[in-house]
């Protein structure tokens, strides 16, 4: 069974505060039973049977107009500050994020244009984009750079070469920190009798 943080300051806030009785109960139905990434499949028959009171899909969408985003010809709901509030940074090495960032994706709900059926005065049509944590593959010259700062002698195009061949991973896992990586690889390079650690070609730890 899935659970969620909630706010407890949520009855001290004028939008919940403002709210009839049936709406109250309606917006926690919905953010109980939105999927991961805060998309609401709307069916208002069943949520006016679980909360005992009808429900008018049109006054909902006024109600709510400033707290949701309306797409797939009204079928889908996106909570923005859903994301932000569960999870805050997104980090797509996380097993629960990833999910999430698929669902997000999928859908491209930040990019999504005539998203409201109503025209309410105040709708936030520009709402915050969460923070994704992604890893971006580095360039040969990159590595290089980073190599030469910390003069290891770690051949960059063999470093490069190497985990692009695999996907840029370490085991199963898809890698968090390329310089982590050229850190390893220079700790495990053997040194040559001048002191200096010869050039390193093998990944030997995970990190």
């Amino acid at each position: 069974m899935a659970k969620r943080f909630t706010d407890t300051e949520k009855w001290k806030k004028g939008f919940i505060r403002n709210l009839p009785a049936k709406f109250k109960l309606l917006w926690l139905y919905i953010l109980d039973d939105c999927n991961h990434a805060g998309i609401w499949d709307t069916d208002f028959k069943v949520a006016s049977i679980r909360i005992g009171s009808k429900i008018s899909e049109k006054e909902a969408c006024k109600v709510f107009a400033e707290q949701i985003k309306i797409f797939d010809k009204g079928n889908k709901w996106f909570i923005p500050k859903f994301i932000d509030f569960q999870y805050g940074t997104l980090n797509e090495n996380s097993r629960p994020h990833q999910a999430v960032i698929k669902l997000l994706d999928k859908y491209d709900v930040y990019n999504i244009e005539g998203i409201s059926p109503v025209d309410v005065a105040g709708f936030e049509n520009e709402i915050k984009k969460p923070v994704i944590k992604r890893f971006i593959e580095p360039s040969i010259d990159e590595v290089e750079a980073y190599c030469t700062e910390r003069d290891n002698r770690v051949d960059s195009m063999k470093f490069h070469s190497y985990y692009t061949s695999n996907g840029w991973r370490v085991g199963r896992n898809k890698m968090k920190d390329w310089k982590g990586a050229v850190r390893h690889w220079e700790a495990n390079t053997p040194k040559d009798k001048t002191g200096r650690k010869q050039l390193a070609n093998k990944d030997y730890n995970k990190f």
